[in-house]
């Protein structure tokens, strides 16, 4: 085997490994080792609190649909965390203060983890429960994911995310069918300990493992799943709390957030590297085949695609011709929009960028 060669199967198996092997590898151990919740009807007080800044179009529908909760009134709050906004959110939201609403809001732009980090400081509930202004629930979300609290491993709750489909938003189906393969995923995950990284617009914290989030950090919840982990704390996966919200309005918009994700994630294996590195837990593989070969997957495409070019014989130039195929209807998809939504077009398109 020459050394084109060797490079293109080493490709593939990373590939292989990254979307494929990865969740049936999370099945086999699951099947001989599994840690369940001791789920249970608990009433613990909640804060939930969400995040807003200049989210003026949606916060109104946002704090409705918060209120529709069935939990007791008298054991959970609303907070809304407003800093920077210099649009109607303030205003907005201080119309529900009657109701229970309270609003924080100050001056100048800080990042989203330092307005919850404010936030959460002002809180004296068992749980902080955070959500993004964007997302709405189902009205006993906050009651199913306070049972996984039962158990005492348990420090952090995350729930389902469901994209809701919209004709005008060409990411939809894609993100509907990522966070399906996500939510199987996370579901392993939690069987086997914890999930690698909790959805920040439906997670529940214990308040007394909370602590202020650098305000430099991004990527707030897989800081705060790291933080819990270290910490020797599980953070499980809970499909019956589902959010839902709109996917991105076009496929750039989409791009943009992954590539901002993707750095922020490099931020937080930086801060949290010897949880990880050397992985030597299930876990640290967990994250090591969940996020970091994932962002490394662009890599290994390229693997392919050059080392099939340049390696001799029929089954390469086969496999080669055959990336270019699909390579083409990805560029056709970008390129004709309209062609795009076909899914011969869409999902070539979709999986590149």
């Amino acid at each position: 085997m020459n050394m084109m060669s060797a490079v293109f199967w080493l490709c593939c198996a990373l590939i292989v490994y990254t979307y494929l092997g990865y969740p049936i590898l999370l099945w086999l151990i699951s099947r001989v080792r599994r840690l369940d919740i001791a789920k249970a009807d608990i009433r613990p007080t909640v804060s939930m609190i969400i995040a807003a800044f200049n989210e003026e179009r949606v916060i109104r529908a946002k704090i409705e649909n918060a209120l529709a909760q069935r939990y007791p009134t008298d054991l959970w709050e609303i907070v809304i965390a407003a800093d920077g906004s210099t649009d109607a959110t303030e205003s907005i939201a201080r119309e529900y203060e009657a109701d229970g609403v309270r609003v924080l809001h100050e001056e100048g732009r800080k990042g989203k983890s330092a307005a919850i980090s404010r936030a959460a400081d002002t809180c004296s509930s068992d749980i902080l429960f955070f959500s993004d202004a964007n997302t709405i629930y189902d009205p006993d979300v906050i009651e199913t994911l306070t049972r996984n609290f039962a158990d005492p491993s348990v420090g952090g709750v995350t729930g389902r995310k469901v994209i809701i489909k919209h004709a005008e938003r060409t990411t939809s189906e894609g993100e509907t069918a990522l966070w399906s393969y996500q939510g199987i995923l996370r579901r392993l995950e939690s069987r086997l300990g914890s999930v690698v990284t909790a959805d920040g617009e439906v997670f529940a914290v214990r308040r007394e493992l909370f602590e202020p989030i650098p305000p430099y950090i991004v990527h707030d919840d897989m800081y705060l799943t790291l933080l819990l982990v270290e910490r020797g704390h599980r953070v499980v996966y809970e499909p019956d709390a589902r959010s839902a919200e709109y996917a991105s309005q076009n496929l750039w918009d989409e791009f943009h957030l992954k590539v901002r994700y993707a750095a922020a994630g490099y931020q937080i294996l930086s801060v949290f590297r010897k949880l990880v590195f050397p992985p030597r837990t299930l876990f640290a593989l967990e994250v090591i085949s969940h996020k970091l070969l994932r962002w490394l997957a662009h890599l290994f495409l390229i693997g392919v695609f050059v080392s099939s070019a340049l390696a001799a014989g029929p089954f390469y130039r086969l496999v080669f011709w055959l990336q270019v195929v699909f390579y083409s209807a990805a560029v056709v998809g970008l390129v004709l929009p309209k062609l795009g939504q076909l899914r011969v077009f869409y999902f070539p398109l979709y999986f590149t960028m």
